[in-house]
């Protein structure tokens, strides 16, 4: 009893598998693009991942680099910031770069550089926003191909039974459901990586804030100047 239960078992899994291949199978050529864009869209999902989590943009090393600045080791910060490949200090050694500048001299180093930053993280994720603006257009593009390949068939054989322009119509939408699968969770994530872009700036700014006046000029010094 208990092999015949496996067996059945098997059995509905193997129609199952056989069953989804074959309604992806049947929306013709144009699901090969839409496969295609649904495969990049993940590439870049775990591109993205890796490259938006806080211990990238705000690693630990940061740490090192506020410390020489709070001792006034100007250039080893200098140093040390420029061989941690991470958007913070890259941030932070835009500001080093104008020390003993004006005030607003500093924060507008600082300010251009996080504006550089954020669209380096925000780079991909516009390829995400454009696969899910064009998967619903192939989808569509197939939709129509098979019901004009459809209303031909019926055209050509002169059969006018509407069962066989029903299926034809059916297999025509597979595109459209395929190309809609792949668009609304790709601009789910799409627009969850850009928020979290965003965030991640946020964060730097309410970290590095209070070294702008550290490296800014006195004010007694800028008269003076």
């Amino acid at each position: 009893m208990t092999v015949m239960m496996q067996s059945v078992a098997m059995l509905q899994t193997e129609t199952s598998v056989q069953t989804v291949w074959d309604f992806l199978s049947s929306g013709g050529p144009v699901m090969i693009p839409i496969a295609l864009c649904s495969l990049v869209a993940v590439a870049v999902t775990l591109e993205r991942w890796r490259a938006l989590s806080r211990s990238r943009v705000l690693p630990l090393r940061l740490s090192e680099v506020e410390a020489k600045i709070e001792a006034l080791d100007i250039e080893g910060a200098t140093a040390l910031a420029r061989d941690i490949d991470a958007p913070a200090t890259r941030i932070l050694g835009a500001a080093l770069r104008r020390r003993g500048r004006a005030l607003r001299e500093v924060e507008l180093a600082m300010e251009d550089q996080a504006h550089k930053e954020l669209e380096k993280l925000r780079a991909n994720v516009r390829t995400l926003n454009l696969i899910a603006a064009v998967a619903p257009l192939l989808g569509l593009l197939g939709t129509v191909l098979g019901i004009q390949e459809a209303f031909h068939r019926v055209v050509k054989t002169k059969m006018g039974e509407p069962e066989m322009l029903a299926s034809g119509i059916e297999v025509a939408l597979v595109t459209t459901i395929a190309g809609l699968c792949v668009a609304i969770p790709t601009m789910l994530v799409a627009s969850h990586f850009s928020n979290k872009a965003r965030r991640l700036m946020l964060a730097c700014d309410e970290r590095l804030a209070p070294f702008v006046e550290l490296l800014a000029a006195p004010p007694e010094k800028r008269d003076a100047a």
